[in-house]
């Protein structure tokens, strides 16, 4: 299947990503229905979030039939939101069947040792690996949040994502320090809750690689629609 942005590292890109979401069947009907001008309009990175999909692999990649962006699969632990198995095991079988579809793979920096296996069948195929790491009630220390991501190397990940609540703007501050100063490997940073969506345009520029939005209907609190998002940081 030819993709736009799988011909190069989606990582090594030089402009902040948009990245849509798609949680549902639904979606993935939503999205298989738009023109490739559409959906080259809509994204940059598709998140086929294969824990809230629950479809069988061969449906979803007949769904993609005609696909051409960049492909993200997340299989997403329920302490982080998902709505899956807690067994690393379980989440790296719905992975598998479409590596060979994937640049990116998503999984929790938490779940890194256990998942090593799906990491090192997506290295390879030249598919990176990105640790995330998600908090839905508020944004931790300076000290895990740079602990997070200075475990992501050795565990053998390729980026790392950091999803935090925002209390505050004191919250907001920190993360933009942090996604502001340069690290060993990519970042993506976003807040969640009513300062969320001023956040992802804020740390869109300075530095975060992959920006979520949604199609059709939100799936996070603080997200833009994917379309107006990529619309407004080819803006800034």
């Amino acid at each position: 299947m030819a993709q736009l942005v799988s011909t190069r590292n989606p990582l090594h890109s030089t402009r902040p990503l948009t990245v849509g979401v798609i949680p549902d069947s639904n979606t993935l009907l939503l999205w298989k229905g738009m023109s490739t001008e559409e959906q080259t309009a809509t994204c940059d990175v598709i998140e086929l979030r294969l824990d809230t999909l629950k479809l069988p692999a061969e449906e979803i990649r007949q769904a993609l039939i005609s696909n051409q962006t960049t492909i993200l699969l997340t299989a997403r632990h329920p302490a982080e939101g998902g709505q899956g198995s807690e067994k690393a095991t379980e989440r790296m079988a719905m992975i598998e069947p479409l590596l060979d579809l994937a640049s990116l793979v998503d999984i929790e920096l938490r779940s890194a040792m256990e998942m090593k296996p799906i990491v090192d069948k997506a290295h390879a195929r030249s598919v990176q690996v990105i640790g995330s790491f998600h908090d839905f009630q508020a944004t931790p220390s300076d000290e895990i949040l740079r602990g997070a991501i200075s475990f992501a190397q050795p565990a053998g990940l390729d980026a790392v994502k950091i999803a935090t609540f925002l209390n505050s703007t004191a919250d907001l501050t920190r993360l933009i320090q942090l996604t502001s100063e340069s690290h060993r490997l990519r970042l993506s940073a976003m807040g969640m809750g009513p300062l969320g969506r001023i956040s992802r345009l804020v740390l869109a520029k300075c530095g975060s690689l992959l920006n979520y939005g949604y199609i059709g209907e939100s799936n996070a609190p603080g997200q833009w629609p994917a379309a107006r998002l990529k619309e407004v940081l080819a803006e800034l």
